[in-house]
């Protein structure tokens, strides 16, 4: 645990303009009135940063501060060594917009059990920021949360990534022999740890050949260390489960009997573009089942967004755009949702099966397969869940309409209790994020460069492909570290 300062000093976020911009390490007590000040200055104007976090990252700074105080201080907090995660990737901070993508609902419930394990956060934005933060608070910080295409430009940037941990990728030039010692990186290749929603799925299941520019087969990792750098939502092959619960929330809505909902399917879709997606049923489907004299009659909702060229079915219930709390409302008070493939994975499904509503999806190959990757190759809308099966997860072939009739007949009369996943329970989910906090990275980051003789190189060809895109951002320039600074 941290305990007050003694001999160790909390070099926090402080910064002197006076003296050319150069970090100022400080006590805490002179921190506590200045960092917040000091963060905000340093940020806005200068480096990329996303404004709406400000108030936040300074009432986290702020707050970790308490972990550093003297144990005779009444505001002194027992925290756990290194107690702030950097996050840079933009999902964690749409969690401070409230946002409901997918990827949103899983960082919020991620900061809600750092939170519980008394961990802090701040979003702080693309790397030249992730530099600026670890070289101020080196002995403070667990982590740097990322994307897959920011690890792919830091740790090929001999200006962010540290100088021991530069490798370029298999068979490119060394950018380092023109940088200077000055201006080297000094981000610990260890403490980057990519999250994201897919993984990095093989080329058998996901179009990384477009992506990343796979040519092979099999496992592969954008992160040098290996996938088990990588977290995703999902227990996928190789990968870090890092899992959400909407539990808590969930289980504080009331549950609504069968019998007393609505007589009404809600498709589940945010666009009315999904509804053109070659994969997905021809649109006389969803007009045919909306006319459909089912018992009971139930009608077909929907609150997709109608966009240009892409007009929704017609029999549809069309319903104006929801809060995320009017949406879990409804989700709970009609018979079945149902997907029509897109989105391929969505929070959606769990909301649904936590108030008791069944759920429908479809599935795009005859012999669809559930082992391995296969799960989560987009041969069924929500492979994790289509997994589930009945009662509590219909499946229907997108290509054919009986199919689709009878998952909705079986769906609407076969009532559900509530459902939640083994490993989406809180207790559960907060179990696994407690051990991935408490790994030791560095140690096995260590074993690994014994074995491997160094940093393993990015595989040949991955960063080209993301420069070529446009997704991955050039090498800092000459300079940049001192402006950073």
């Amino acid at each position: 645990m941290v305990h007050g300062c003694g001999s160790r000093r909390l070099w926090i976020l402080e910064f002197d303009l006076g003296r050319g911009g150069r970090p100022a390490r400080v006590q805490p007590s002179e921190a506590i009135q200045t960092s917040g000040k000091g963060f905000e200055a340093r940020t806005r104007g200068r480096t990329p940063s996303w404004t709406f976090t400000h108030s936040h990252n300074i009432h986290a700074l702020q707050s970790l501060l308490s972990c550093y105080l003297p144990l005779s201080d009444p505001a002194h907090v027992d925290c756990p060594p290194r107690p702030l995660i950097i996050a840079g990737w933009w999902y964690t901070a749409l969690v401070l917009e409230h946002a409901t993508t997918g990827e949103t609902i899983w960082m919020t419930s991620l900061v809600e059990m750092l939170d519980e394990l008394r961990f802090f956060w701040i979003a702080v934005g693309p790397y030249e920021n992730w530099i600026e933060v670890v070289e101020m608070v080196p002995d403070i910080y667990r982590s740097i949360w990322v994307a897959d295409v920011e690890i792919v430009s830091c740790v090929t940037d001999p200006r962010c990534i540290a100088a021991a941990d530069y490798t370029p990728p298999i068979g490119e030039e060394n950018l380092s022999r023109v940088i200077p010692d000055e201006d080297r990186g000094s981000i610990p290749i260890w403490a980057l740890t990519v999250v994201d929603y897919w993984g990095a799925r093989p080329l058998e299941i996901a179009n990384n050949d477009y992506w990343w520019g796979l040519t092979e087969y099999g496992d592969w990792t954008y992160h040098p260390l290996g996938q088990q750098w990588i977290a995703t939502p999902w227990p996928q092959p190789g990968h870090t489960h890092l899992p959400y619960s909407i539990e808590k929330s969930c289980l504080a809505l009331s549950h609504i009997p069968q019998q007393d909902r609505n007589d009404s399917i809600l498709i589940y879709a945010k666009r009315s573009r999904y509804f053109d997606f070659h994969y997905v049923s021809p649109r006389s489907f969803w007009t045919q089942l909306a006319a459909e004299k089912l018992n009971p009659r139930v009608t077909i909702l929907t609150t997709a967004r109608e966009e240009p060229d892409h007009q929704l079915p017609d029999g549809l219930v069309v319903l104006p755009r929801q809060t995320r709390t009017d949406y879990e409302h409804l989700v709970g008070n009609v018979k079945a949702i149902l997907g029509i493939g897109a989105p391929s994975q969505s929070p959606s499904v769990y909301t649904a099966l936590c108030q008791g509503t069944p759920v429908i999806v479809p599935y795009f190959e005859k012999n669809m397969r559930q082992d391995g990757w296969y799960r989560y190759s987009g041969t069924a809308q929500h492979g994790p869940a289509a997994s589930i099966g009945e009662p509590y997860v219909y499946t229907y072939y997108a290509q054919n309409y009986d199919s689709l009739l009878a998952a909705v007949q079986k769906a609407v009369t076969t009532p559900i209790q509530r459902y939640i996943p083994p490993d989406m329970r809180y207790d559960y989910a907060l179990t696994k994020m407690k051990e991935f906090l408490d790994r030791d990275t560095q140690g096995d980051y260590e074993r690994i460069v014994r074995r491997r003789g160094g940093v393993p190189p990015l595989q040949a060809g991955l960063r080209e492909r993301c420069y070529e895109l446009g997704r991955c951002r050039p090498t800092l320039p000459p300079g940049q570290r001192s402006r950073v600074l």
